[in-house]
């Protein structure tokens, strides 16, 4: 039964955190093997709950004998031992019991934290989309209701990226970092500091001060 709570309260508090932004035509799902990794976790979650209540049962039957013998010392001392070492197992059982929680929500934040970073990158593919799309309706002189239409819906899109923490990178002039740039043009320049970014061709992001999708760009380089 304990195991079964667990198990869709999990993917209860999950799913209905990501809900509204599933993409019916792309939907995530978990593998047998994740499966099965979750199936164990509740198998040893329900073990340690049924090791408490097993401590919990010996160690309240051990207190009434204890009140049953007060007058026999030899017992008495017996029984204390016994009690003293049950509960030191209750507590090593407690300490197991809440570093597995903590396990399980360390866990639950990683793979929480894995699908949003997977979403977000298909909305940004999206979100360039929108922009192309807007580059040609400028450039084709469409009708300004429609021209108005569609800026809304990028400055909407916008929006929602920021409101999620994706924010775009402003590296242009910057230096160039292997960590979050990717470079897919070198020119000569003599200007400049050798490796400086000379200009975007596709714009990178963050995901809360993570990068989540990397920049490339023109970098600058001296001639010899």
């Amino acid at each position: 039964m304990i195991k079964n709570m667990v198990f869709e309260n999990f993917y209860d508090d999950y799913f209905n955190q990501r809900r509204a932004l599933e993409d019916p035509r792309n939907k995530i799902t978990i593998s047998k093997k994740e499966y099965n990794k979750l199936r164990e976790i509740a198998e040893r979650y329900e073990a340690l709950a049924k090791k408490l209540d097993r401590a919990q049962t010996e160690k309240t039957a051990l207190h009434r004998q204890l009140e049953e013998l007060k007058e026999d010392a030899r017992q008495l001392k017996e029984l204390e031992e016994k009690t003293e070492k049950y509960l030191n197992s209750l507590v090593r059982t407690r300490a197991d019991f809440e570093n597995y929680k903590k396990s399980v929500l360390r866990n639950k934040e990683t793979y929480n934290t894995m699908v949003k970073e997977k979403i977000m990158n298909k909305l940004i593919h999206h979100y360039e989309d929108l922009l192309r799309a807007q580059e040609v309706l400028e450039i084709n002189q469409s009708n300004e209701a429609v021209k108005n239409g569609f800026q809304m819906i990028v400055r909407n899109f916008e929006k929602l990226l920021k409101e999620e923490g994706v924010n775009p990178m402003n590296c242009k002039g910057e230096k160039f970092d292997p960590y979050k740039h990717e470079s897919v043009i070198v020119e000569e320049n003599n200007d400049l500091p050798e490796n400086t970014i000379l200009e975007v061709i596709d714009k990178g992001y963050y995901l809360n001060n993570k990068i989540l999708k990397p920049a490339r760009v023109k970098v600058s380089k001296m001639t010899n």
